[in-house]
C-alpha cells in the first residue's frame, strides 16, 4: 500500500497534518459558515488521506475530523449533543467517510497491483526478446557452419558430381542463413518485398560465383507479411535455379504487383533456347508446397517473349504496393 512508501510513522504524521490543515482552514471559514458545514471541509482530507496515503491513515484521519467536528464545529460547541440534526450530520460524514475510503483504496490497490504486473510482463518480454535475439544469431552462425562444412568437404571430394552437389547444398545453406537473419526480428510487421527479394538474388548470385544472368527486377513496392514474403521468394529462387541451369542463363525479367488483394509473381525469361515447360520433380514439389502454403496458382508456359511462369496469391490484410519502375539487379 502507498502508506509503506513513507512509513507507517510517517503516513500518520502526515494524516496528522492534514487534519490540522483542515482544522485551520474550517476555523478560518467559521464566520462564514457558521453552524452550518462543520464535516464539508474535512471531507478532501479523509480523500486525500485515503489515496496517497492508505486505508488505515484514511479511518485515522476520518475519525479525527469527525471528532472535531462534532465537537468544536457543531453547535452548540464544546459539548455532547444528541438532537436528530448532530446525530444525522455526525453519521452521514461517516458513512459517505467510509464509502470513500473502501473504493479509493480499492481503487489505488487495483492500480498498484496492474502497475507492478506490467512492469514485471515489460522485463519479461524484453527477456524473451533477448532470448530470441541470442537463439536467431546462434541459428545463423550453425548454419553458416554447416555451409562451411558442406563447402570443404565439396572440395576435397574427388567425384565431381558429388562435389556439384556439396557445393550446391552449401550455397543453398548460407543463402537460407541469409534470408534467417533478414527475417529474424521481423516480427508481425510488414516487410518490402522489393528490398528483400534483391537481397537474395545478389546472396543467390553471388553464391553462384555472378554466373552470365542478367536479371532485371522491376520494383512493385509490396509490403508482404515475413511468412508470405519467405514463401514467395523460394518460388523465385527455384525459377533463378532453373535459369542458372541453362548453358546460356540470358536475361529475366522479374515483377510483384498487388492488385484488389491479390499479389502476382510474373518471371519472364528470354535470350535462351528454351527447355520443355515441366519442372523437375524435385523443384515442382518445393513450388507446389510454397504454392499451397501461399493458397495461389502458378503456371507456366511459352511465350513469343520467352518462358512467362507466374504465381497468383491473395495477400494478407494489411499487405500493401505502390507501381515503380524497372531496375537491374545483376
Amino acid at each position: 500500500m502507498r502508506d509503506f512508501r513513507l512509513g507507517r510513522a510517517g503516513a500518520y504524521a502526515a494524516t496528522l497534518g492534514l487534519v490540522l490543515i483542515g482544522l485551520a482552514t474550517r476555523w478560518a471559514l467559521d464566520p462564514v459558515f457558521a453552524s452550518n458545514h462543520a464535516y464539508t471541509v474535512f471531507y478532501p482530507i479523509v480523500i486525500l488521506s485515503a489515496y496517497f496515503l492508505g486505508g488505515r491513515p484514511a479511518i485515522l484521519a476520518a475519525a479525527m475530523s469527525a471528532t472535531i467536528g462534532y465537537w468544536r464545529f457543531d453547535r452548540p460547541t464544546y459539548a455532547f449533543k444528541t438532537d436528530l440534526d448532530s446525530l444525522t450530520s455526525l453519521m452521514f460524514f461517516v458513512m459517505t467517510s467510509s464509502v470513500a475510503i473502501y473504493f479509493i483504496t480499492g481503487m489505488a490497490r487495483a492500480v498498484a497491483e496492474k502497475t507492478l504486473a506490467q512492469a514485471k510482463a515489460e522485463r519479461l518480454a524484453q527477456s524473451h526478446a533477448t532470448l530470441f535475439g541470442e537463439l536467431n544469431e546462434r541459428v545463423t552462425n550453425h548454419l553458416q557452419l554447416v555451409a562451411a562444412l558442406l563447402q570443404l568437404q565439396a572440395k576435397d571430394e574427388p567425384d565431381k558430381a558429388v562435389a556439384r552437389a556439396l557445393a550446391e547444398a552449401s550455397a543453398r545453406t548460407m543463402l537460407i542463413s541469409k534470408t534467417h537473419r533478414s527475417l529474424a526480428g521481423e516480427g508481425g510487421e510488414l516487410l518490402d518485398f522489393d528490398a528483400f527479394a534483391r537481397q537474395l538474388l545478389d546472396a543467390t548470385l553471388s553464391a553462384r560465383k555472378h554466373p552470365p544472368v542478367r536479371i532485371e527486377f522491376e520494383d512493385g513496392g509490396l509490403w508482404l507479411s515475413s511468412e508470405q514474403a519467405t514463401s514467395v521468394a523460394i518460388v523465385l529462387l527455384e525459377c533463378l535455379n532453373l535459369r542458372l541451369a541453362a548453358d546460356d542463363p540470358g536475361l529475366m525479367r522479374i515483377a510483384l504487383r498487388g492488385d484488389r488483394g491479390m499479389g502476382k509473381l510474373r518471371i519472364t525469361e528470354v535470350e535462351r533456347e528454351l527447355a520443355p515447360v515441366g519442372i523437375e520433380r524435385g523443384r515442382a514439389s518445393l513450388i507446389e508446397a510454397m504454392v499451397e502454403q501461399l493458397r495461389g496458382r502458378f503456371s507456366s508456359r511459352t511465350a513469343d517473349e520467352g518462358r512467362i511462369s507466374e504465381l497468383t496469391f491473395p495477400l494478407e490484410a494489411g499487405a500493401h504496393g505502390v507501381r515503380g519502375g524497372p531496375a537491374t539487379v545483376h
